[in-house]
């Protein structure tokens, strides 16, 4: 029996599905529809795919590496974190030279095929058989309510992963790529975009209900902001199905995000082609970086900049192109349309400095399930080469009292010798994933514990953890 149909099993003999990383409404979703499967799209999209998960060799699974994590004046061991049975972590891996499991895409050279993983925590992994699906730096697959995987490459693509079925939701042309997407707290409201592969032509936004979406703005690539989405947000109007917070690329196809526009999506014959307004101006560079889990904040960066590239390899090359955070605030996201309230300084910039090494920048900082903290990796870069790069783990105290937004100081939780270093999902409220060197790790928040999930010794990007039962 394969681990997939052991899988299978064990879910036949629970009541739920728990998807951890999503929002709250999102769980609640997920609680009153655990039981869906892709059937009821089967009547609106092509035929599925079975496929079935290949093992995946994992070499460097012994020893055990140490995490590389350490803690203020060494206060805090690096206790073991003790992981759940029937809990498995959905990660991607992009095309990597070295694995001849992972080719490069040939259909568009611009972009890297890579694979999809399943793994147990803390277990072996599999390669998860996904139809369609392009390795994309910019566009993260992401879980639907009902456990369904929705992913990006030729098209879009609903993966149930347990099953194997597999059933493409949308097309796009040979010479396109996939720019973005979105979906909904509920996950009933779905956006993305696309634009030609050579960067000329059309860009093209699409929005609707999940298995239908439709061509709801397009725009020359030579008249930028070259929009793409950010986040899509239903609506409470019957003359607007969503609106969708919309940001720059500058016309490129890395996960480059400047400004916020709203574009409102009016329900189908209302009207024309609706305009974005801008909500927030994208010079001097500044963009958004996350929703809070309830939609009512927005993280965004008033300075961002280029950061040097490490020269030994340390840092893949679309990671590295990034425009980066020097600056953290956060704002209160309300209306209809929305708009953005007073913004409060959770991080100042740094202007003016001698050297590069002396600027802090900010990466994949994440809002806690409950809303009450923020946790990000803040790093600092050497002047010489190879330019390596010095991580470290902050998290911000946040209250919302009588409608007043209480920031805390940044406090020092962890620094890191790993090279990159990333945060990925939640596995539970108080245990966050993060990447470092090669391996995935889960980190108690609460206790300091950590645990060893993946070792993959490439860089590998955590995407959700989904299992059975309660943690």
């Amino acid at each position: 029996m394969t681990m997939l149909s052991l899988i299978g099993l064990l879910l036949a003999c629970f009541n739920g599905l728990l998807i951890y990383g999503l929002t709250p409404q999102a769980q609640q979703a997920a609680a009153r529809s655990a039981t869906a499967t892709v059937r009821a799209l089967e009547t609106r999209v092509a035929s599925p795919i079975v496929l079935t998960p290949t093992p995946t060799p994992n070499p460097s699974a012994t020893p055990t590496p140490n995490p590389p994590i350490f803690w203020p004046n060494n206060n805090t061991p690096n206790a073991v974190l003790q992981l759940p049975e029937g809990h498995y972590l959905i990660y991607e891996q992009p095309y990597n030279p070295n694995l001849p499991s992972n080719p490069k895409n040939s259909r568009n050279p611009n972009s890297q095929q890579g694979n999809l993983f399943l793994a147990p925590l803390g277990g072996q992994p599999e390669a998860l058989q996904a139809p369609g699906y392009i390795y994309n730096q910019a566009v993260r697959p992401t879980l639907t309510p009902s456990g369904q995987l929705l992913y990006s490459g030729d098209g879009l693509w609903l993966l149930d992963i347990f099953s194997g079925q597999a059933i493409q939701i949308a097309t796009i042309d040979t010479d396109e790529v996939i720019t973005s997407m979105a979906l909904s707290a509920d996950g009933r409201w779905l956006a993305w975009s696309s634009e030609p592969a050579n960067g000329r032509g059309t860009i093209k936004i699409y929005a609707g209900p999940l298995a239908s979406t439709r061509l709801v703005y397009q725009q020359s690539t030579a008249d930028c902001p070259c929009f793409r989405v950010f986040a899509v947000l239903p609506a409470s109007s019957k003359q607007v199905l969503a609106y969708l917070l919309l940001t720059d690329s500058r016309g490129s196809h890395e996960a480059i995000q400047n400004g916020l526009w709203v574009l409102p999506i009016p329900v189908a014959g209302e009207q024309g082609q609706q305009e974005p307004q801008e909500i927030l101006d994208e010079d001097p560079q500044q963009g958004p970086l996350l929703l809070s889990p309830s939609e009512r904040f927005l993280l965004y960066s008033p300075n961002e900049g280029q950061v040097p590239y490490p020269t030994d390899n340390s840092v893949p090359a679309d990671i590295a192109a990034l425009s980066y955070a020097n600056s953290l605030s956060l704002a209160s996201l309300a209306g209809s349309p929305p708009t953005l309230g007073a913004a409060q300084v959770v991080l100042p910039a740094q202007r003016a400095l001698r050297s590069i090494a002396d600027y802090h920048w900010v990466t994949t900082p994440l809002f806690t399930p409950d809303e009450r903290a923020l946790v990000y990796v803040e790093f600092s870069s050497d002047d010489q080469p190879p330019y390596g790069r010095h991580s470290a783990l902050y998290t911000v105290q946040i209250s919302d009292g009588n409608g007043h937004l209480r920031i805390a100081k940044p406090a020092l939780l962890a620094t890191s010798t790993a090279a990159l270093l990333e945060l990925g999902t939640w596995l539970n409220g108080h245990t966050v994933t993060f990447y470092a060197d090669g391996n995935i790790f889960a980190l108690d928040l609460s206790t300091g514990a950590i645990a060893t999930l993946v070792q993959a010794g490439t860089y590998v990007r955590a995407i959700a953890v989904i299992g059975t039962g309660r943690i």
